[in-house]
């Protein structure tokens, strides 16, 4: 479902590479597709309905690859639980109960099938191909070896990023106005964009989130509507971007008559981080011992009461921890708001939640698509961009952390 990562790298060319296989081949993608096709394709015509169609098989194809994983998840957790016998009447019948639970469980087939590679005990064990601390240091080598890789990678793009973008930090690229399409010029109405979208997004999610998590947790038991609604989250969270975009293009901006608008793209993005606070708030609902409120009903609390001053307060450290994810992913999105609330360049500041703004990440594909010679400007936007998203995740957590010590104490 990623839609900027590949469009800007796989070359776009719509045609099968002969050979099929050839890597070193440029290829669209139906993201790319969609991406690139989208914006100038005349409203209501064939070729219109034809990209929603593509939006369609898109969305098929996430569905279809998130159902078949919740199924071998669903399975794997099912073998590897031991479910014991319920409690009977006699010790005779729970003991008896008991056994065939374990002879059917997942760690007695492996414990009976570890046996049976050996030879009996008066005998020599089977020859081993490695030797246990062999195996073990090279395990210990590919584990390290994975976070050495993965440091270098990050590594190379921030020394990238900040070696050509730190030349473009001046007073007046960050205050000042973009001109001649983003060669020159600032882009503080690029950062105030972001920062109106990121916040309307969390206005828009943030309870919406946290009320379907205290329902799913404290007012309902598993039960197939539960299970439905948990189901749905995770196929939302399986979306790609690009389809939020085009909902957001086709319900808001079109359907509703909102425009490309601020309210638009904070409405599309509220919708795209929904199930990322509505899973972590589940979680940290979850891990809240149910004593604690079966001590708030003895002492008379009604179960409101329960959930809003015993339950909430020791889970709001994990609800921000999904807060946090949620703004990471709301600010560096391109494609949810491309179609709804951003313009390329703009001198002034929105005035109203019905009008376009500007956004770092869709000025940034702008300036490094379209813009030739801005390549101070593109790396410097990026470095902005990367510094914003940091410096939100630092306050955020030390507002969690500060939270969870005084709710500890």
């Amino acid at each position: 479902g990623e839609t900027m990562a590949v469009l800007m790298v796989t070359g776009n060319a719509a045609v099968i590479p002969d050979p099929i296989f050839d890597v070193f081949s440029p290829v669209r993608t139906l993201t790319g597709t969609l991406g690139i096709e989208m914006g100038e394709v005349a409203f209501g015509s064939l070729h219109y309905h034809a990209l929603f169609g593509v939006a369609v098989v898109l969305l098929l194809i996430t569905l279809a690859v998130n159902s078949a994983a919740r199924v071998v998840v669903s399975r794997i957790q099912g073998t590897q639980g031991v479910t014991w016998a319920a409690p009977c009447r006699t010790p005779e019948t729970s003991v008896r109960g008991m056994k065939g639970a374990l002879r059917r469980s997942s760690l007695y087939r492996a414990f009976t099938a570890a046996l049976s590679r050996t030879t009996p005990l008066t005998r020599r064990p089977q020859t081993r191909i490695f030797h246990p601390k062999t195996a073990q240091r090279c395990a210990f080598f590919l584990v390290s070896l994975s976070v050495a890789i993965v440091l270098v990678v990050l590594g190379v793009i921030l020394v990238e990023i900040v070696v050509n973008g730190a030349g473009a930090l001046t007073w007046e690229f960050l205050t000042g106005s973009p001109k001649d399409l983003g060669r020159a010029g600032g882009i503080f109405p690029a950062i105030a964009g972001t920062l109106c979208l990121v916040g309307g997004a969390l206005a828009v999610a943030l309870p919406l989130g946290i009320a379907t998590a205290v329902y799913l947790i404290e007012y309902t038991a598993e039960t197939p509507l539960t299970r439905g609604i948990r189901a749905a989250v995770d196929l939302l969270n399986g979306t790609p971007s690009i389809v939020f975009g085009l909902f957001g293009f086709a319900f808001l901006v079109l359907f509703l008559n909102l425009g490309v608008s601020m309210i638009a793209g904070q409405i599309t993005l509220g919708l795209m981080i929904l199930p990322t606070i509505i899973r972590t708030t589940e979680e940290s609902l979850r891990s809240i011992p149910h004593s604690l409120r079966e001590g708030s009903y003895a002492l008379g609390a009604t179960k409101w009461q329960t959930i809003r001053r015993v339950v909430l307060p020791p889970a709001i450290p994990g609800i921000l921890t999904g807060a946090i994810l949620s703004i990471g992913r709301a600010a560096g999105e391109t494609a949810p708001i491309m179609f709804t609330a951003t313009v390329c360049s703009s001198k002034f500041l929105p005035s109203s939640l019905t009008e376009p703004v500007m956004a770092l990440p869709y000025h940034l594909f702008i300036l490094t698509t379209s813009v030739p010679g801005a390549s101070t400007q593109k790396f410097g936007t990026a470095l902005v961009l990367l510094l914003m998203v940091l410096s939100i995740y630092l306050v955020a957590i030390l507002v969690r952390r500060r939270y969870h010590r005084t709710t500890v104490m």
